[in-house]
């Protein structure tokens, strides 16, 4: 029987939790609001948790290809904070940079778990 660590090894399934991950982000952060809510919490700790959590799967499994995960996490951060002016949402620079220090810890604690479970 496969441990959790193990599972995410295994690149059909961190490609597809990858996608969902990316899907429930774009839901979240593209979907028209009437005005501007206030969430519990700081807004920029949710992109910094989502893009943590977004790139950790790819990551771990595919320790090669950080760079390039890193790169289209941030194209994909910095699109939606392109698009979001458009759908009735509130575009800030702020959640790009929540976005990258995201991506940057996400891929840290992949590697990190790594050396460490592996």
């Amino acid at each position: 029987m496969l441990s959790h660590l193990e599972i995410f090894k295994r690149k059909r399934f961190s490609v597809l939790l990858t996608i969902v991950l990316a899907l429930v982000i774009a839901i979240g952060t593209l979907s028209p609001l009437p005005t501007k809510i206030d969430v519990p919490g700081s807004d920029k700790w949710h992109h910094f948790l989502a893009f943590a959590v977004l790139v950790f799967p790819l990551a771990y499994c595919n320790k090669r290809y950080a760079v390039v995960i890193a790169i289209a996490a941030l194209g994909y951060g910095g699109f939606i904070e392109i698009v979001q002016p458009y759908v009735n949402r509130y575009a800030e620079f702020n959640d790009f940079v929540a976005d990258g220090i995201g991506v940057c810890v996400g891929i840290a604690v992949a590697r990190l778990m790594d050396r460490n479970w592996s």
